[in-house]
């Protein structure tokens, strides 16, 4: 089968669909597109408020990769990758547990645990940051 001949109006039109993909025209800028190469390589996935790797959710892409990064460069750690995405349920703390967090300075915020800058999907995690943080902060100053 061959191919019937283009019109120079069918080539600029499809020129124009293509630069409509990005603001100014011509191809996507290269940071962009090493985002995109490095979402691939770790599979690291957006689902246009976090992203996801190995079972964890970021706020940031930079955390994302760092993570992945030190996931590949321990040997023995097998490099799961991807989202493994589990259902979520949201439960809110109760009272005694409310009154940990209160302690720890633990805020909880539609479903997560904020700790400082950190943000926590589970309660026993930010607990755990939230312990450890004094013996960190008293074994840089010693």
């Amino acid at each position: 089968m061959t191919p019937l001949p283009r019109s120079t109006t069918e080539a600029r039109q499809d020129a124009a669909a293509e630069d409509a993909f990005t603001s100014e025209g011509g191809s996507p800028p290269p940071e962009e597109l090493e985002r995109e190469r490095q979402m691939a390589e770790f599979r690291i996935d957006h689902d246009g408020i976090r992203y996801r790797y190995h079972g964890y959710q970021y706020d940031r892409f930079a955390d994302a990769v760092a993570y992945a990064r030190l996931m590949r460069s321990r040997p023995a750690q097998l490099d799961g990758g991807g989202p493994h995405l589990t259902a979520r349920t949201f439960l809110p703390p109760t009272d005694a547990q409310r009154s940990l967090l209160a302690a720890l300075d633990i805020r909880y915020d539609a479903g997560t645990y904020r700790f400082e800058e950190f943000r926590y999907d589970r309660m026993a995690d930010a607990v755990s940051y939230a312990k450890l943080a004094p013996r960190r902060q008293g074994g840089e100053g010693s």
